[in-house]
This record gives structure tokens, sequence and C-alpha cells, in this order.
């Protein structure tokens, strides 16, 4: 019995200290608790502990592609005894189900909290160790977690903690409505709403702000604004009472007059909006960036209906000079939506100023719903009669400073309203937040803006800065509509016929930026064919390409904009350019070129850059290369060589960064080899390489795979075999004999081997030469030599059995080198390699090898992920 008692504590004590590890995972937690279940002991778990158990459920999962790891030492690692696989030999962490050791899901956590509550129930022995509402408070909260719960799990589960006896509290209410929110149960949402109320009335449980801020987002979210009306009233008079003798207020805080602020700015309810924002400085509450945000959203909207009503927009411009100033004294930072909405209502000029205001009959339906309800709170109320002063003098000389209290970059920034730069700035701002609403919102001010500003707005600086945005947001489309609409118009034909592409303000010259967006654009959304077009019209305008507008040229398609057009293709998992739209681009570029190296001049002053760079003229040659066109690839390599002699010899090492290099590198000379070699030049690989070597370029790993790739297909070989000449007129080659192809890979393989077999510091690179994916491809090799040695007719005869014999020996040989060398560079080989080494051994004859080979791999011990 001491045993026994003793076990217990020491088992219950490492669960404890599992909860205590910050480090500890669910399934590490899980796996503990599911082994104290198995013994029993579960009832001698404390009360407090239970609280730790649950809250393991609210844990974030890992990423989809990840499984839970289990550390070592840990008790999930001492569970797996047989080395983390099951007895099926399946792995511990695949597969579906319940188990701790299982890929971890939302819904799988709402399980285990639900199982862990019911065996709290089941353990309880005394009523002071039943569960609690804060135990039931976890399990909601785990609930709304799921994606894919219902509304009703979360009743069934409050009606069988009354049928219980639990208690609720407000916490319990508070979380029933936020899951109710996010499930989007609105039915249920308002009966929880009515039983709070009942309860609060009756005295049971009290209603805080974190329950009226809910109340309020929840029929925000709804669009029922008499509910939210009627809210804000009621949670406004709790807030005004709290403090007060014999009174049951509720206790102001900054999050929910930030949420009641945000409620009346989604409904450019400015007066009630600003009765409340100045209702929280009364409080003493502190405002933060949540609370002014969509305050000045709201304001900047107020200045767009003004202006596009043609009145006076003083009355948004002094209320935004009022709002930053409470803001500065109250010590908010701005953050970048705060700075672009202030600039665009304080830093435009007022193009209708001195125009009669704006009426009372002129007011939206939401606003005049709001002002004529019953419920509205005397500070809205106060708010209302708030007469908006005339602009004076003194008051419009305030617009340029801001009271006199903004920091000087931001008074340069408004003193610059109608610059393009800063619609620019603003516009960069918003591509790199990725907030598309703030970037139309910035383009939409600037095309209202455009005809009243003194210098034009509308320039290459900002349209660029505006289809740059557009881009960072992949919103490709509304790039090709901005190009159309504001720089060239559209083609004849499909693309002629867009919606948007006329419009009154087009710009007359274009820089090269917006070419370079445009490219991006098209190329994006898989209209190369347009590129060339963009292209040629830059050619004609007197703009040269740039190595940008290659690149972007180059571009593969967007899978998310093809996804969106049903007519688009689909394409396999290597996209490759069209050979006709390559040849289109680059006859446009290398013409350019041309007449850029006939001149010869500013090459040595550092002016100039590369356009046909490395990077570049390696996918040109790859494209050549798929469609087996030489002639193009030898183009665009003499190309590269010419613009690597018209910077001069060493003019990149000092003065080019490495992107701009134009001298050949190793991914040239690769892409020249794979060229050559799927074209079946032979004598062209040898002198490529020899190119390469002379130039002092080190062949890399991907150099040697495309080398013997394009020397050892079996297609290939045959092609070379019947192009061979014969030693002797009138004597063809027998196939055991080696041919020119054999021996460079003999030669490859040499080199290859001999750098993984030699030790690290012996190796004549750093990098690695050797690969599992090269080594399958060596065996393949010596299996299809020894294949084509044995079935050869003149196999058989007495005179060439000793030479057959060479050779097959010579290839077992070397295939068994290659082996000893993935094993020497510690190389994890795949289910390629283990077929390949397969294939091999059932060429030679050894079918008990090649049987045990397989054998592993169908066995547990080998998985298939490289397929």
């Amino acid at each position: 019995q001491e045993l026994r008692d003793a076990e217990i504590t020491r088992a219950v004590s490492q669960l404890a200290a599992l909860l205590e590890d910050g480090a500890a995972s669910a399934a590490e937690i899980w796996a503990k608790y599911d082994q104290l279940k198995i013994r029993r002991i579960v009832a001698f778990i404390p009360f407090e502990m239970w609280a730790g158990l649950l809250k393991a459920c609210q844990q974030a999962p890992p990423p989809a592609s990840s499984a839970w790891q289990a550390r070592p030492g840990s008790a999930l690692a001492m569970r797996r005894g047989d080395g983390g696989r099951r007895r099926s030999g399946r792995p511990e962490g695949g597969g579906g189900g319940g188990g701790a050791g299982h890929a971890w899901t939302r819904a799988m956590a709402k399980r285990r909290a639900l199982m862990l509550l019911g065996d709290m129930w089941r353990s309880s022995g005394a009523e002071a160790a039943a569960p609690a509402a804060f135990h039931y408070n976890v399990v909601f909260d785990v609930i709304c977690r799921d994606p894919a719960a219902a509304a009703e799990e979360l009743l069934r589960l409050h009606r069988d903690m009354r049928l219980h006896g639990v208690q609720e509290d407000c916490v319990t209410f508070n979380t029933l409505l936020n899951g109710c929110r996010r499930l989007g149960a609105w039915g249920f949402f308002r009966e929880i709403d009515d039983q709070v109320r009942r309860r609060d009335a009756w005295g049971i449980t009290r209603m805080d702000a974190a329950t009226w801020g809910t109340l309020v987002q929840g029929y925000r979210q709804c669009q029922d604004w008499r509910s939210v009306d009627q809210c804000v009233a009621l949670a406004s008079q709790a807030c005004r009472a709290w403090g007060q003798p014999g009174g049951r207020g509720v206790r102001p805080t900054a999050e929910l007059w930030s949420i009641i602020v945000n409620a009346y700015a989604a409904r450019d309810m400015v007066p009630q909006m600003l009765a409340a924002r100045r209702a929280m400085t009364g409080l003493g509450l502190a405002a933060n960036a949540f609370t002014f945000g969509p305050v000045f959203a709201a304001l900047h909207r107020m200045r767009r209906r003004l202006v596009r009503d043609r009145r006076d927009a003083w009355p948004a411009i002094s209320h935004a000079l009022r709002e930053f100033e409470a803001m500065r004294s109250a010590g908010v930072a701005p953050n970048a939506s705060i700075l672009t909405n202030v600039v665009l209502t304080v830093g435009l000029n007022n193009p209708h100023a001195g125009e009669p205001a704006q009426s009372a009959d002129s007011k939206d339906d939401a606003t005049d719903q709001a002002q004529s309800a019953d419920s509205m709170d005397d500070a809205t109320n106060q708010a209302q009669s708030v007469d908006i002063a005339q602009p004076t003098d003194s008051t419009r000389s305030a617009v340029t400073s801001i009271g006199g209290s903004v920091a000087r970059e931001l008074e340069q920034l408004l003193a610059r309203a109608h610059d393009p730069n800063i619609y620019a700035t603003l516009l960069n701002v918003g591509a790199r937040t990725g907030s598309y609403s703030d970037i139309q919102e910035v383009w939409q001010t600037l095309l209202a803006e455009a005809p009243h500003a003194p210098d034009a707005l509308l320039t290459s600086l900002t349209l660029a800065a505006y289809m740059n945005a557009l881009n960072a947001c992949k919103m490709y489309e509304a790039a090709v509509e901005a190009f159309y609409a504001h720089a060239m118009p559209a083609p004849s034909g499909n693309e002629g016929r867009r919606d948007g592409s006329a419009s009154t303000l087009r710009l007359r010259a274009l820089d090269r930026p917006v070419y370079e967006a445009a490219l991006m654009a098209f190329a994006r959304t898989d209209r190369h064919r347009m590129c060339a077009t963009v292209i040629r019209a830059m050619i004609s305008k007197g703009v040269a390409p740039s190595v940008l507008a290659l690149r972007y040229t180059l571009l593969p398609p967007d899978q998310a904009a093809l996804a969106r057009r049903p007519s688009a293709s689909q394409y396999t998992r290597r996209w490759s350019l069209p050979l006709a739209t390559a040849r289109s681009v680059w006859s446009l570029v290398s013409d350019a070129r041309r007449a850029v190296w006939a001149h010869g001049a500013g090459a040595a002053s550092g002016h100039e850059q590369p356009v046909i760079v490395n990077d570049i003229a390696a996918q040109l040659i790859r494209i050549a290369a798929y469609a087996r066109c030489v002639d193009f690839g030898e183009e665009v390599f003499a190309a590269l060589r010419a613009e690597a002699a018209h910077f001069g010899p060493g003019q990149g090492e000092g003065c080019l960064p490495a992107d701009l290099q134009c001298s050949p590198n190793v991914r040239t000379y690769t892409s020249m080899i794979t060229l050559y070699g799927n074209d079946a030049d032979l004598a062209g690989v040898a002198r490529m390489w020899e190119s390469m070597l002379r130039d002092g370029v080190e062949p890399n790993l991907h150099t040697y795979t495309s080398l013997v790739v394009a020397l050892h297909k079996v297609a290939l070989r045959r092609r070379w075999k019947d192009a061979q000449p014969p030693q002797d007129e009138g004597c063809a080659r027998l196939p055991w004999e080696s041919t020119q192809q054999d021996l460079v890979i003999g030669d490859i393989e040499g080199w290859i081997v001999d750098s993984a077999e030699a030790p690290g510091w012996l190796r004549r690179s750093a990098s690695p030469r050797l690969d599992v994916p090269l080594s399958t491809l060596l065996l393949r090799y010596h299996a299809l030599r020894i294949r084509d040695t044995l079935r050869g007719p003149e196999a058989d005869l007495p005179e060439h059995v000793a030479a057959v014999e060479h050779s097959t020996a010579d290839s077992i040989q070397r295939a068994m080198r290659v082996c000893h060398a993935v094993e020497a560079a510690g190389l994890t080989p795949d289910h390629r390699f283990h077929a390949a080494l397969a294939d091999f051994l059932d060429t030679c004859g050894d079918w008990s090898g090649a049987e045990l080979v397989r054998r592993r791999m169908d066995g547990a011990d080998l998985c298939r992920s490289a397929d």
C-alpha cells in the first residue's frame, strides 16, 4: 500500500511538473494524463490541477504541415518504447483520431476539453471538488476557438452547466456572447443578452464593461443599429453611475469606450463619435491609437462628402485639428493610418471655402435614426448642439501647424500636401502594410483633388507608386486597369474590350517605373504577349528597357490570379515562357542594346547599368533548351558576352552588385550545357565545358547533374550511338565499347566520387558535389549500360565473352563505388535511390539482393516522402 501511494504521488507530481513547464506541449500533457487514466488514479488529481489541464486545450495548434514532436526525455518520448512507432508499423504522429501522438487540431482540443470536464465530474467525491464556473468558462472558450463548432454545442454545454447546479458569473456570459458572435449565432446571442440583463436587474450577476463591449460589437456585426444605440445608452449611464453613492454602476474602461467610438465612426455619426471620445477624457480614461484611428477615418470620409457636394470642408478640418491636438496632448503616437487620414483631411486645400454649410435635412438616414432615438445619452445630445466655429485668419493659419504642436516632419508633409511626393509616400506606406483599402482611399482622394490642384498630381511617380502598391497586394488586374486608364490605351481585340479603358486623366509622358509596374502586372496575369507590346511602346517613347523590365517579363503567372480566371490554362509545376514570346521580347531588347554597344560611351563612367545579366540570360537559354532551339540560346549567350565586353574586364567586380554581373557564371554555363545536351550536340557540350574551365568558373552540383542528364538519357544515347562515326570504314561499334559520352561520364563520375570520399579538408570545393538525385542518376546509367551490353547479339560470341565480362564488371564496380560514396558522404537515400538500386541488382542477376532492397522499400523504415 505504501508503494502504491508512492507511485500515485510520483505520477501526479510528474503531471504537475508538465503543467508548470512552459515548454511542454499539449500532446505531452495529454499523454501523461492518459497514463493516469489507464492506471485509474485520475481521482487523486488535486482540484487546482484540473484548471491547468483545461487550459492546455487552449494552446494554439501547430502548422498543418508539422506534427507534434516529443522532446527528448519527456513523458511522450518515454512512452514510445519502440522508437516512436506503433506495433502496426505506422508512425505515432500520423493519421487521425484522438491519440496523444497524432497531429493536433482545434476539433481534437474541443473533444479533449469535454472529456476532461466529464472526468472531473466523475472523479469529484465532494461538492467542493466539483467543477465551477471557471472550468466551464475555459471549455466554452475552447469550443469557440474551433472553426467547425456550432452554436448548439454552446447551448448544450450551458444546459449541462445549469443541470449540475453551477452558477454562472459575468465571465461565463461574456464568453458565451463572444462565442455566438464568432459563430454568427445571433438568435442565441439575443437570448444570452436577455438573460444577462434580467440577472443584472435581479442582482444575481452584475454586468461589467467587457460584457457591454461584447454586446456593442455583436449588434454592430449583425447590423442591428437600434440595439447598438440602446446598448451604448445603457452602458454610458452605467459608467456615469460608477462611484456614486447607492448607484449600481459599471467601472468604465478604455476598451469599452473605444468600441463605442468605433461604432459611431463606422456609421459616420461625427457628433456622437466626438462626444463619446470626449466623454472618455471626462471619465479619466486614456485613449489610444485604436480610439483615434476610426475618428480620423470618419473625418476624412466627412471631408470627401463635403467636397463632393461642393460645400465648405471646414467642419471636418476643424474637428480634425481639435482631435489631433487632443491626441498629441494624450501622448498617443500616430500610426500609418492615422497619419494618412490626417494628411488627407487637414493638409489639402479647401476648394469650396465659404459655401453654405450642410443643412440638417441632408444628413443620412443612419444619422437621423440615431439622433431621433430615445435612448441617446446626455453626452451625445450635448454634442449635437456644439456649434462649429467659422474659420478665421488665426484658425486658418493653424491648418499648417495643427495647433503649433506637430512635429517638424508632419508639418513638412502638410505644407506639401499638393506635392505628388506625399501621395507617392502614402501609397508606399499602404504597400508595405498590405492595406488595399488605404491604397484605394489615397488614390480616390488624388483623383478627386487633381482637378483643383495648382500642380499636376497624376504623374508618373504617383501612377507607378499606385500600380506597385497594387502589385504588392497581388491585385494585378486592378494594376492592369489603372495602366489602361491612365497610361496606354488598350489595344484592339480582347484586351480592348475591357471596362474602364477610357479616362479623362491620362498621362502624356511615362517614365520607366510605370512601364516596369505594368510588365509585372501583365506577367503575373499570364499576358506575356502584352509585355512585348509594352516594351515596344517603351522603346518608341525613347525609354530604354532595364534589367527590371526583363526580370518582370520572365515572371511566371500568379496562381491566385489564375484561379480567378476560369479561362486560364493550368500549368505544370515548372512553368516556361513560350519561345515565340521570348524571341519577340529578346529581339526588341537586343536591338536596343546593340545601339548602346555601338556608341560605347558611358560604360566606364558608372552612370549606365547592364541589362543582359546572368539570371536573365540563364532563363532565356533554359527556354531555348526546352524548345531545342540552339540558335536562340547561342544568340543570348553571345549577347551576354558582348554586354560583359561593353562594361570592360573586371568592371563588374568593383562597381556592379552581384545581381547585375554580366560575365558568364556557373548558372549560365549550366544552362548552355543543358541546351546542347537536349539537342544531342556532344561537341557543343564539350566545347562549353572547356570554355567554362578556361574562364575559371568552378562547376557546382547542378552543373554535373545537367551534364550527366544530357549525356545518359536513353533516347539521346541511341541518337548519339547512331551518329558516332565508326573506328574503321565498314566496321560498326560494339555495344560494350565506350562511346565518347561514356568516357565523359566516367571522368565526371570519378571527380564526383573522389570529392565525396575524401575528407573535408582535402576536397577541392566547400560545396558538396554529390547528392542523392545525382547518385540515383548514376545507378540508372550503369544499369542501362549493362543492359545494352548483355542484350547485344554479339555478346554470346566466344571471342567477345572476355570483353563483355570486363565491361560488366567495370560497371558493377563503379556502381558499388557510388553507393559507398553516398554512405561516406552521410547522405540519406530516398525511395528513388532504392528503386534504382533494385533495378540495378535485377539487371546484374542478383535477384535476392533486389528483393531485399524492395522489402526495405515496402517496410516501415523507408517512407516515400520524396515522391
